[in-house]
């Protein structure tokens, strides 16, 4: 096998390549993902192995080369699967004088798992993205048997809500959509003291998938006011709850319930058999109230109660005395350069 790099005619062309692979559907390798990625300063590339798509995101890290980044990628269903792409995609990657590849397949975690990707001379990379640790929820069916599966608790909540007078919409793709929720978020942002994306980059996302049809801003009102926001896209038969929002002083209680409810509904009309609530805490730490991920792990696990764990990000080291100065200070010393300082920034 070789790498070759490909051409696509269309998204959605890329997209049906996408969906062959024998992994799951995710809305981080899509080209819509890439193209919100390039406001950032990534260059989306698009590889051939044998057959095999993958979209690989290009940066130059200033001082020491390029780094390549597959968001959720490369979309394999087992270790052997991804032991069989790795050779030529190193081999393309060290002739383009790339530091290192960072990867983030979509396997589920498990000591034999975790053993054979050291065996393949990956390092672990830790979380980069939210649903490295996650509720899978499954939405086959009609929207009454779906109902049925929610626990009893969470199906309660979602009509007290509705009952108190909350009122959800699956809002118009337009402008002022996405500003009520950049809006909501916002509150998110303040009230848990995170480092947020710049607006053009948060909007981006919501505009691009939305316009492509893959994916739907959702908002929840009381009394004619934004309390509660979400971003889902689908993508194949996968729905991901990309983003949540909500105000800091709940009026009532159910809001974000019943909003969850039409988003999964709207998800199930999509074609969706799974919708991904992207971010929890890992399995082993679901009742540390110390983890950041606690309370939103609470809310999401009130609608399944089973946490899957993928293995996250490895690296595949192209340059290895590099790496160790990047891996001490220049990731760190870079992100900074890249994003013009902003605190808390990354440089993936």
């Amino acid at each position: 096998m070789t790498l070759r790099w490909d051409t696509y005619e269309s998204a959605e062309q890329w997209r049906a390549r996408l969906l062959q692979t024998p992994g799951r559907p995710s809305m981080f390798q899509t080209p819509e993902f890439a193209q919100v990625k390039s406001l950032t300063g990534w260059t989306p590339r698009y590889a051939d192995v044998d057959g095999f798509p993958l979209t690989v995101h290009e940066r130059r890290a200033p001082g020491f080369g390029k780094v390549w980044y597959l968001p959720k990628g490369p979309g394999v269903a087992s270790v052997q699967g991804l032991a069989a792409l790795l050779p030529d995609l190193r081999t393309a990657a060290h002739d383009a004088g790339v530091l290192l590849v960072k990867i983030e397949p979509e396997l589920v975690e498990s000591p034999e798992t975790l053993q054979a990707l050291e065996r393949l001379g990956l390092r672990p990379a830790g979380r980069i993205q939210t649903n490295r640790s996650t509720v899978v929820v499954d939405v086959t069916g009609t929207p009454d048997e779906l109902m049925a599966r929610l626990p009893s608790k969470t199906r309660n909540t979602v009509r007290r809500g509705l009952k108190q007078g909350v009122v959800t919409e699956a809002a118009p793709s337009q402008e002022s959509t996405y500003e009520r929720m950049w809006a909501l978020w916002m509150e998110v942002v303040q009230d848990q003291g995170i480092a947020p994306r710049s607006h053009e980059y948060q909007v981006a996302m919501w505009r691009t998938f939305c316009e492509a049809g893959l994916g739907r801003v959702f908002l929840a009102q009381h009394e004619a006011r934004d309390v509660a926001g979400a971003f889902v896209t689908v993508v194949g038969d996968v729905a991901c709850y990309r983003d949540g929002a909500s105000v800091r002083e709940r009026p009532v209680r159910g809001a974000s319930h019943a909003l969850q409810w039409e988003a999964m509904c709207w998800a199930q009309e999509q074609g969706a058999t799974s919708y991904d609530m992207a971010g929890t805490p890992h399995s082993s730490r679901v009742d540390d109230r110390s983890d950041p991920f606690f309370g939103i792990g609470e809310f999401k696990r009130s609608f399944s109660k089973e946490v899957t764990d993928f293995v996250g990000a490895y690296d595949l080291v192209l340059r290895p005395r590099r790496y160790a100065a990047w891996q001490r200070v220049g990731h760190r010393v870079t992100a900074k350069v890249v994003s013009g300082g902003r605190p808390g920034a990354t440089f993936y």
